[in-house]
């Protein structure tokens, strides 16, 4: 990648954005990240963003807001008369995210290509200051140490101004394979272009089957935070899925394992009941329809329930949407009975039944089973049972 490096003396502030002039650019589809993103040994999800993370051609881009700013360490400004977008390198002063509510349940955005932009990445070239004797593991005596006398250097070298204001490094990024994307107000950027041998430096690791590692510390790798257990686990389940239908891909298997996943934190049930009641119901299979007007899809949804809650029959295709409407109806009539054996017969035979009680246990019962047999799956494959292993 050609670099114009530029060594500088600046003094800026950096501000995000407000006004944006849009230009008329392309229109292209991204979709929505639906995997784990762990930001220097953090996790954040995905779907508690405003402006979430999302794919286009295979490559991640990340917002250039204020809160992924203070996450990841950098501040941005766009000069949209010069069209210069300038993104500075900072200390990440944030962990977590200021609050975790859904805000962005996996929406697919719809984002404009911005041509004829030019990205210049800004980072310090910072002199670290040595001191005479190193403190880690040495058996020197406090006066011997001399920490005052240190203190004293350090100070007078502050008053000879030997320590400057720091130097800054400006690279202009190639962007002739990737573009800068705007969503609404909002501008990404693509990961890859600040990662490498960019003066940013930032380190990204990528696995399919638990997410996307971030390191902004040049001296620690992306790789290293890597959760094999996690990644172990997800594959497993994907397995599983494909053994009990040989019609579904290895992408198709994963892309449910997540929307399971994610369903089943949004709505407090676990994963393993919700794909249990998948396997038996459908055989994971998206395009299921009961005899008649009767139940649809993955979960084997009745339309005229659906319908009660705004969603058509023909929404039940989807598995999305089928899985989250699944994983909220279990996941309230566990609330409500509080009993997992009645909370699946209601499920399946409706809460009539229950309150009659001419409801039967043989649903719950082959749902249990189920359950069983994807634990027994995982562990004898040598896949492992993720979190609830470490337990």
């Amino acid at each position: 990648m050609a670099k114009k490096l530029i060594s500088v003396w600046l003094s800026l502030t950096i501000l995000l954005f407000s006004t944006i002039i849009i230009y008329a650019e392309d229109n292209v589809q991204g979709y929505f990240l639906n995997r784990n993103i762990d930001i220097n040994g953090n996790r954040i999800a995905n779907y508690y963003l405003d402006n979430p993370f999302f794919l286009y051609q295979g490559v991640t881009y990340f917002p250039l807001t204020e809160e992924m700013g203070e996450l990841l360490g950098f501040a941005a400004e766009m000069d949209w008369e010069s069209r210069t977008l300038k993104i500075l390198k900072k200390e990440p002063i944030k962990t977590q995210l200021a609050e975790e509510l859904l805000k962005c349940n996996l929406r697919n955005p719809s984002a404009v290509i911005l041509d004829n932009i030019t990205v210049l990445a800004i980072a310090e070239e910072r002199e670290k200051l040595g001191l005479p004797v190193i403190l880690e593991d040495t058996p020197l005596t406090p006066t011997e140490l001399d920490i005052n006398g240190q203190l004293e250097e350090v100070k007078a070298q502050v008053d000879k101004e030997i320590i400057k204001v720091p130097e800054l490094v400006a690279e202009e990024l190639d962007l002739t394979d990737l573009n800068v994307l705007q969503v609404g107000d909002t501008l990404y950027m693509p990961f890859r272009k600040l990662a490498g041998d960019c003066c940013f430096g930032w380190d990204v690791f990528y696995d399919d089957y638990s997410g996307l590692y971030v390191s902004t510390d040049p001296a620690i790798t992306a790789v290293s935070y890597f959760d094999p257990i996690e990644s172990d686990y997800n594959r497993g389940l994907a397995s599983y899925i494909k053994s009990k239908n040989n019609s579904v891909t290895n992408g198709k298997a994963l892309m449910l394992v997540f929307l399971f996943k994610h369903e089943a934190k949004v709505y407090g049930v676990d994963e393993i009941l919700l794909m249990a009641m998948a396997q038996k119901e459908s055989s994971f299979r998206t395009d299921a329809v009961g005899s008649g007007s009767g139940p649809v899809g993955l979960m084997q949804i009745m339309p005229s329930t659906a319908k009660r809650y705004g969603i058509a029959r023909s929404q039940l295709f989807n598995p999305h949407v089928n899985i989250e409407f699944g994983a909220k109806y279990i996941g309230d009539k566990l609330k409500h009975y509080d009993d997992k054996t009645i909370a699946l017969s209601a499920y399946n035979q409706g809460g009539g039944a229950i309150s009659r009680g001419s409801y039967n246990t043989r649903y719950a019962g082959r749902i249990t089973t189920a359950e069983g047999s994807l634990t027994d799956y995982l562990v004898k494959n040598g896949y492992g049972l993720g979190e609830k292993g470490e337990k």
